[in-house]
């Protein structure tokens, strides 16, 4: 008999994993350039054939932009039905960036077509200086505060109930210049995190 203890959560890590990679619109050799993980490993990580190491969720995570508890399930949640539908307040997951932004995904995950994420701006927090662009659609809802964002060449400044609506492969970026928080609501199509 085979103690199946240590795979357990691997399901939950390959699922994840393979999810993420394909939302950042990488190939598995293309995270293999990055991670310094063969493809062979990685493949093996998705299909569930290998346990990780620590080490490799955490050079993974770092080329996909997530800590290492991405890829763990909320033990509350592992085995509720909901988890496929619903996203529990206090059961998001988050991802914090140090130019003061935060994205909490509403999502229950990014194996479908639409993402829905929390994102809060601290004051003079932005995307950014350069304008970026990415394949999709996307359309954000200012619920607090206030949005200043960029689209081509031309700034628009956002209040709160305000929306805005374009395609991703436009350059864009965004940015908070107002004294108090900002919190926003995005839908993404293609799920992009």
């Amino acid at each position: 008999m085979t103690d199946t203890s240590l795979r357990q959560t691997t399901p939950i890590i390959g699922a994840r994993m393979r999810e993420l990679r394909k939302a950042r619109g990488l190939t598995l050799k293309q995270l293999a350039g990055e991670t310094g993980l063969s493809v062979g490993y990685l493949s093996q990580l998705e299909r569930q054939d290998a346990d990780p190491s620590i080490r490799a969720l955490n050079v993974i995570g770092k080329a996909l932009g997530v800590g290492i508890n991405w890829f763990f399930p909320d033990p509350a949640t592992e085995e509720d039905p909901e988890a496929d539908l619903i996203v529990r307040a206090d059961r998001r997951r988050a991802l914090r960036f140090s130019s003061g932004l935060k994205d909490e995904l509403l999502s229950p995950s990014l194996s479908g077509q639409l993402e829905l994420v929390l994102t809060t701006f601290e004051p003079g927090a932005s995307s950014g200086e350069e304008l970026f662009s990415h394949k999709g659609e996307e359309a954000g809802y200012v619920a607090e505060g206030q949005l200043e964002v960029t689209v081509d060449d031309q700034v628009y400044l956002l209040g709160p109930g305000d929306t805005i609506q374009f395609a991703s492969t436009r350059p864009h970026r965004y940015h908070n210049p107002g004294p108090d928080k900002t919190v926003l609501v995005w839908a993404v199509t293609p799920p992009h995190y």
